[in-house]
């Protein structure tokens, strides 16, 4: 059976009212961090497949650090002399990180974590409140276990104030730091001497909470540490305890971060040849702060050499081209027919603003978005005349004339819902498509394909008569069978996910996840927004966006409506753009409504890009990432690769000496590495960070290293 006509599109349509776009969840968002955007809702939203949070749940904001005088002794070096103390130092080391925290509740530990597990690299945790540091902790037959120790706190105190660290632990650490020349890097730390100093004087300190934000700046010390981020960038530090210190005159210590007045936020000192770096403030794994600045902590801690990588993309996806959609009024009311189509005047405006958008940002480069299309209603017989101010019936002749200026999408040909289909017509839907595509020249992967709704993966409403009450996530175990060996049998290898839909979250960051019902399949999860499928202008967006989520809305969560602009610069501004700082790879889905031109050649998506852009290209120093979506599954394949050899035990040594990585693997497998040479085979430049992957198949392979001194 074929489903056909433009009514079924719709009615699929209308059930991402209730269960994907317009209630999407936005995940790894943050506490809002201006006076526009109250720190304070009046309500969690539910959570349920398809609607979630807006914001993430509230947390306490850790308080100040004990105040301890004096400081532990620290045992003389084994020799005297600097040539002595380095002719001493061990040449190997394994590139593995060590965060040292104290119990549980250590906001620290899981702020590390969060970004070690993003990069992809190895560490182990170790909890000083319950496990004694020992010489064995940190060597195993002359090989450090670690190039960098990644503390929580300077101070790793007990809740009684005791140190979790002993005399011996303390100097059993910095010995193993100065020997194995590694580096150190705390996430908080206050002013004075104990353990040890940072070289800080205390000028004053307190809690930044609610709505407030400290704007931290780079140092010009700072900018050779984050020399990803922006020299001018400034951090906004919020939710925290500050202490605002200065610099101890004569001690051995650099400002990388200070607030405008010039008091030090971050500081990098150097103690009896020791390097360590510590910020001044807590931070939580939720907030913008952490996302800009732990990675920069552990890469200068690790002098580069890792496991693993970071890079920062946005991909965005305009799902229905050739389809008609809902078209949600200003009053609220909602119009299904004719509902709302694409013209060619949208088509050649989305290409501009697409060309304006990469002229106007040009850490993107050529920036392109993917357009999810449905062929039924293609005009076989159009021409491929583009028409600037064309009309609905010039999309098709449009289209083909633009066909190259964007990246494009197998949807199925009717978008119907594959939960229930059989084989024949889900083959049919995969297969027409990709050939009504073929016959106007799309050019379109075969092996990439996204369903309606995301359907056919095990998530759907239980009742087919309900259109507009949320889905049941049943788990990728209750996919459609049929569906899924049409597909596999049409050659799709990669099906896009929803992450708001628990089970196509994959386990590791970047990655995708194999089908379990059909392991040549994997789902690679798309962010939905909360920009709503069937809005076309600000007052439409701002409407529907209040209806929900205002003070009178379905689920209140603001205290007031929101406007379209304060709704811009949550939903991209924050939540969008914290997706794109913490490196996630998968795109963000939209719809055909939102590329109405709706004024001046502004559209709702393109306002939603640009307002990400400018934010990345004010914080960031480092290419901004565009890929096609046969580069988004090839990056996920190699990052499933790279997490099982982790799994499986994958290791790697620096020798200091002889300037080189020795990668193995066992039973083989490929990992990346990070702060190999540029001249590695397949090495990859992204700012001044090299990485490369490395295969191992038996035994293990040697590769020039290049570490960041």
């Amino acid at each position: 059976m074929v489903l056909t006509g433009p009514s079924r599109r719709r009615v699929a349509a209308r059930i991402a009212l209730a269960g994907l776009t317009a209630l999407a969840v936005v995940l790894g968002g943050q506490t809002p961090g201006s006076a526009q955007l109250p720190a304070a809702p009046s309500a969690q939203p539910p959570s349920v497949p398809g609607l979630g949070q807006v914001d993430t749940p509230a947390f306490q904001v850790p308080g100040p650090l004990p105040k301890r005088s004096g400081s532990i002794p620290q045992v003389a070096p084994k020799a005297g002399s600097a040539a002595a103390r380095a002719a001493l130092v061990n040449d190997q080391v394994n590139l593995k990180a060590l965060i040292i925290g104290v119990g549980t509740n250590d906001f620290g530990i899981a702020t590390w974590k969060a970004t070690l597990d993003r990069v992809g690299a190895k560490y182990d945790v170790l909890d000083a409140a319950t496990t004694t540091v020992t010489t064995g902790t940190l060597t195993t037959g002359g090989v450090g276990n670690y190039n960098a120790i990644l503390l929580t706190n300077s101070m790793l105190l007990l809740p009684n104030f005791s140190s979790a660290l002993d005399a011996t632990e303390w100097n059993l650490l910095w010995n193993y730091e100065l020997n194995f020349g590694v580096r150190q890097a705390a996430l908080y730390t206050s002013y004075g001497s104990w353990p040890e100093t940072y070289c800080l004087n205390g000028v004053s300190e307190g809690g930044v909470t609610g709505d407030t934000v400290l704007p931290a700046s780079l140092t010009t010390a700072g900018a050779g540490v984050f020399d990803y981020l922006n020299p001018s960038a400034q951090i906004p530090v919020q939710e925290s305890w500050v202490y605002k210190t200065s610099l101890v005159a004569g001690c051995n210590g650099q400002a990388l971060l200070q607030d405008a007045t010039g008091n030090v936020l971050a500081v990098k000192a150097t103690t009896s040849g020791r390097e360590k770096i510590a910020l001044t403030f807590t931070s939580n794994v939720n907030l913008i702060q952490s996302d800009l600045l732990v990675y920069g902590l552990f890469e200068w801690a690790t002098k580069g050499l890792f496991l693993g990588e970071r890079k920062h993309h946005l991909n965005v996806d305009i799902d229905d081209w050739f389809n008609s959609a809902d078209h949600y009024k200003e009053d609220g009311t909602v119009e299904y027919d004719p509902g709302f189509r694409v013209s060619g005047h949208d088509t050649v405006n989305l290409a501009a603003q697409q060309t304006a958008l990469s002229t106007a940002h040009p850490k993107v480069g050529d920036f392109k978005f993917n357009l999810a299309y449905n062929g039924s209603d293609i005009d076989t017989f159009a021409g491929d005349t583009c028409y600037p101010n064309g009309d609905e019936t010039t999309l098709t002749s449009t289209t083909k004339c633009l066909k190259d200026s964007f990246r494009w999408i197998n949807h199925t040909t009717n978008h119907p819902e594959l939960n229930q289909t059989d084989y024949n017509t889900s083959l049919f839907e995969i297969q027409d498509n990709a050939t009504r595509g073929a016959n106007i020249g799309l050019n379109v992967p075969a092996t990439i394909l996204k369903t309606p709704e995301y359907s056919g993966l095990g998530v759907y409403n239980p009742n087919p008569d309900d259109d507009t009450g949320p889905p049941t996530d049943y788990g990728l175990a209750g996919s459609n069978q049929a569906f899924l060996d049409a597909a596999a049998f049409a050659g799709v290898t990669h099906v896009h996910g929803n992450m708001s839909f628990n089970s196509h979250k994959p386990a590791n960051f970047n990655t995708s996840i194999v089908h379990p019902l059909k392991n040549s399949i994997k789902v690679v999860p798309d962010w939905p927004t909360n920009i709503a499928y069937h809005t076309t202008t600000p007052p439409e967006e701002a409407h529907f966006y209040n209806s929900f989520y205002g003070p009178n809305g379905l689920f209140p969560y603001w205290p007031t409506d929101r406007t379209y602009q304060q709704i811009l610069d949550y939903e991209a501004g924050v939540i969008g753009f914290q997706h794109v700082a913490t490196g996630s790879i998968y795109s963000h889905t939209f719809h055909i409504a939102n590329v109405r031109d709706y004024g001046s050649g502004n559209t709702l998506v393109t306002d939603w890009v640009d307002n990400i852009m400018d934010k990345y290209e004010a914080t960031f120093n480092v290419p901004l990432i565009n890929s096609s979506w046969t580069g988004i599954a090839s990056y996920t394949d190699a990052r499933n690769t790279h997490f099982a050899a982790l799994t499986a035990g994958a290791n790697a040594v620096y020798d200091r000496v002889a300037g080189t990585i020795t990668v193995s693997v066992p039973n083989g497998g490929t990992v990346q590495v990070g702060g190999v040479a540029a001249t590695v085979a397949n090495a990859t430049t992204y700012g001044t960070a090299v990485t490369a992957p490395v295969t191992v198949t038996g035994t293990p392979v040697v590769v020039a290293a290049a570490p960041r001194l």
